[in-house]
């Protein structure tokens, strides 16, 4: 995931779900992510292509689940930020801040990539 330049540059930026990743809804009504394990780029070179990566889960909490629902691959992280200000009734950098930790740590471990 490239990491953006400036302040403008990361609200800008449009998340969306890398292909392999799939989403549930548990009985809670919470978000489940189902998406293969990030691996290094030296580890994946050694490894034989047709070897498929084992599945990690991650579990999203009330706001998580509110934002990754907004994930369409057409909202910008600061529109996404705006609708989390709105809704949680929280100031617009608390959430700037919020979605963009989100978003970053979601990247980190190869669920998103930002377009």
């Amino acid at each position: 995931m490239q990491q953006p330049r400036s302040r403008a540059d990361a609200l800008s930026a449009i998340p969306a779900p890398l292909p392999g990743v799939r989403a549930t809804v548990t009985d809670q009504g919470l978000v489940r992510i189902i998406h293969p394990a990030a691996l290094k780029p030296w580890l994946k070179r050694l490894l034989p292509p047709s070897l498929s990566l084992p599945m990690r889960t991650l579990e999203l909490d009330a706001m998580g689940t509110f934002v990754w629902n907004l994930m369409d691959g057409t909202s910008s992280v600061g529109e996404l930020a705006r609708c989390v200000s709105e809704h949680y009734a929280c100031l617009p950098a608390e959430a700037e801040q919020a979605v963009a930790l989100f978003v970053k740590q979601l990247g980190q471990r190869g669920i998103i990539a930002l377009k």
